[in-house]
């Protein structure tokens, strides 16, 4: 269990939290699906770590990224014209770059040109990679090195990605990300069909083999099998949120890779990227969307109603009642749990190492951070992200797959 404090320093992360802070701060956000954004088109609002931004494209399809509020008088730009590579306030006129350069103050009388250059408007680094826009909420010159994580400059045909939107604390669903011994448990209703995967349920609680990395850990969840040999899948923990999962199958190069970022201290954009290395990926029926931005569902109901579990469903075999999609079964786990779990009161066992591990990560980096120092984490040029991709195999019993971690 943490205690009170240690549980504060993990979860909060709006204002000056110094978790909110130090992320902000040494790594690129996830923002937005790139497809939601149209040249002249709607900008979004954005509201990540308990602050509003207006994200938008511009004619010449540059993506800006501002704070929502005007700086004139606060009014939401995300009601501003979008034309001409620049957001224009419909208040009174005041028009902004993509760039972030003022260009336009209407109201202004004399010397707007000069009066343009003293407007404090405050825009954000942005790059679009594996079909998100991605921004540096930082401060000062020294943005960070962008991450090469697996999907990274892999053609769009070769991944998908979406993301929902969940009410509970973003180290709830990273620690659900990491926690493999829920597989075959929580899931197993919807194991039959995904290839390998389904000899998790053959055993249930599987042996952790952890080791350090420079960008967080490495672990192999090992379930023994009946004939003696054994199932081993390899995740990544990438800091400060991203879970690289193994495939579904032995035979399959590519992953998963979820995240889940902070949209205040009590709700999340938890975000999955399916990928595959050098071909098309096949969508499985986890993939079957209508919205990317609202995917998978969430569970039915509200709390009153046990979040909209099928008792029924659960009479006639279905395991969690859960029958909408594997995802949703994570969102009922998350959201049970309440905004802000109290991790004073909970009991942890041996199946519970990645998610220690995760703590003490984010931990001694955060901890690093408020001494004014760089978490070691956070220096992207000395870690090799190629490294992260997972891998799963099963193994004869003598095979030494040790050296996939």
């Amino acid at each position: 269990m943490l205690s009170k404090e240690e549980t504060e320093l993990l979860t909060r992360v709006c204002g000056d939290a110094p978790m909110g802070r130090m992320i902000r701060q040494h790594w690129w956000v996830p923002a937005a699906l790139s497809d939601k954004l149209e040249a002249d088109g709607k900008p979004l609002r954005v509201k990540l770590f308990g602050h509003q931004y207006v994200a938008f494209r511009s004619t010449d399809g540059r993506v800006g990224f501002f704070d929502e509020a005007c700086p004139h008088r606060g009014a939401s730009l995300a009601i501003g014209r979008n034309e001409d590579n620049s957001l224009r306030c419909i208040y009174h006129g005041w028009k902004f770059r993509v760039d972030g350069v003022t260009v336009a103050v209407p109201t202004q009388p004399n010397n707007e040109v000069e009066y343009c250059k003293h407007v404090p408007l405050k825009h954000y680094p942005v790059r679009e990679e594996g079909g998100i826009v991605w921004v540096w909420l930082g401060q000062g010159d020294e943005v960070p090195e962008f991450p090469a994580l697996p999907f990274v400059g892999l053609p769009r045909e070769n991944f998908v990605v979406f993301r929902q939107k969940v009410n509970a604390n973003w180290l709830q669903a990273v620690e659900t990300t990491m926690d493999s011994a829920h597989l075959g448990v929580l899931h197993q209703s919807w194991l039959v069909g995904f290839g390998d995967i389904e000899l998790s349920s053959a055993n249930m609680a599987p042996v952790y083999h952890l080791v350090q990395k420079p960008y967080g850990f490495r672990y192999a969840a090992v379930r023994a099998l009946k004939d003696e040999r054994s199932y081993v899948r390899t995740n990544s923990f990438v800091m400060p949120w991203f879970g690289i999962v193994s495939p579904n199958s032995t035979d399959v190069k590519g992953g998963s890779i979820f995240f889940s970022v902070p949209i205040d201290d009590e709700n999340i954009h938890y975000w999955q990227m399916t990928y595959r290395d050098s071909e098309k990926l096949i969508p499985n029926k986890t993939h079957h969307y209508e919205d990317a931005d609202s995917w998978p569902p969430l569970p039915p109901g509200s709390p009153d109603d046990n979040w909209g579990q099928d008792r029924e469903a659960m009479k006639n075999g279905h395991f969690t009642g859960f029958t909408q999609m594997l995802g949703t079964e994570d969102f009922a786990v998350i959201m049970s749990m309440g905004p802000i779990v109290d991790r004073t009161q909970e009991y942890l066992g041996a199946g519970d190492g990645a998610v220690l591990a995760v703590r003490r990560c984010l931990t001694n980096a955060v901890r690093q951070f408020m001494k004014g120092e760089t978490p070691q984490f956070a220096i992207h040029s000395s870690i090799d992200y190629e490294q992260t991709a997972p891998k799963s195999m099963v193994v004869e019993k003598e095979q030494d797959w040790r050296s996939m971690l």
